[in-house]
């Protein structure tokens, strides 16, 4: 007996020092080849256009080039099945917006656990959010189009593709009291031209993506989900303002790797998104956009979607949600 645990004792000490020799040559090895970062949404939108902005920062700091691939689909499932899918050495990135951890809630069976398969890297923006109607739309104003639709259940069709989208549009009929049909898309940049061609006539989207088309006459933005009025539409009222204040979605956008990836690959990666959302050059093109420059640290970003994923639980719950 003594001479297994002899065996045992040196057996460990020959392993620690192997071990942490690995851990160093992956720390000075990584990144060894080109990165990929899926996107689950079509290229084009606010979303799209943050993580750009992070792969063309991380190209540069890495020394490798990181190239953004749209996978849209099955509110992010398509996305994040492809990023866990491939080898967990940390070339492979999933950016999210933060709703898209509801999905697992959303898709009953879907075989995602966000807390077990993803390790997240950091916090990268926000996405200020507003909701804007089609110009045939007769009210002038939030409590207009609710006395309205009151008048006409389901007349109205909303559009809704992530589930942040998808629980606004929830939370709005039922403090309003009123049924909307809805109307599900890919993404924002789907969404929009049906909103203006009417044959949707209401969304809550991107502020980004509608305050365009609202300067010019093509669509008119009745509030956004921000808790101040948002200095490019100071006309326009917070949804608390307008009476809805129940109303409030997370719009924050992440960015993970698989959870199984080496822990400095990881470390690596963490530490060069923080530097790029740091950046003044990043920092000035999202705010240019009306996008949000934010930052976490991966355990702050854990934190927040734990605590995040126990409301979004009730919620689904509460509002029956699904993915349809």
């Amino acid at each position: 007996m003594r001479h297994l645990l002899s065996c045992i004792a040196v057996l460990a000490a020959v392993a620690a020092p192997v071990a942490a020799s690995a851990q160093a040559a992956t720390a000075t090895s990584f990144p060894a080849k080109p990165l990929r970062m899926l996107v689950p949404v079509p290229a084009g939108g606010p979303s799209d256009f943050i993580a750009r902005q992070v792969a063309q920062q991380l190209s540069a700091s890495l020394g490798q080039v990181v190239t953004v691939e749209n996978k849209p689909g099955a509110n992010g499932l398509v996305a994040a099945r492809e990023a866990l899918a491939a080898p967990a050495d940390g070339h492979t990135l999933l950016y999210a917006p933060g709703s898209m951890i509801a999905t697992p809630l959303l898709a009953r069976g879907s075989g995602l656990d966000w807390a077990r398969d993803l390790a997240p890297l950091g916090k990268v923006g926000r996405v200020p959010f507003a909701l804007a109607v089609h110009p045939s739309v007769p009210a002038q104003t939030l409590a207009e189009f609710v006395r309205q639709a009151r008048q006409q259940p389901n007349a109205f069709n909303v559009a809704t593709s992530t589930p942040s989208e998808v629980l606004a549009a929830a939370q709005f009929m039922k403090a309003a009291g009123i049924q909307l049909t809805r109307v599900p898309y890919k993404g924002g940049t789907q969404a929009l031209p049906d909103l203006l061609a009417g044959r949707v006539q209401l969304m809550f989207g991107p502020l980004s993506l509608l305050q365009g088309q609202a300067k010019s006459g093509a669509l008119r933005v009745l509030a956004v989900l921000e808790p101040e009025r948002n200095a490019a539409l100071p006309e326009v009222p917070t949804m608390a303002e307008a009476g809805m204040g129940g109303v409030a979605v997370p719009t924050w956008q992440g960015v993970y790797t698989a959870a199984k990836a080496p822990e400095a690959a990881r470390g690596r990666l963490a530490a060069d998104i923080a530097a790029a959302v740091a950046r003044p050059e990043m920092r000035s093109e999202l705010e240019r956009r009306m996008l949000a420059p934010e930052s976490a640290t991966p355990q702050d970003l854990a934190q927040t979607i734990t605590r995040e994923l126990a409301v979004w639980s009730a919620l689904v719950d509460e509002y029956k949600l699904t993915a349809d």
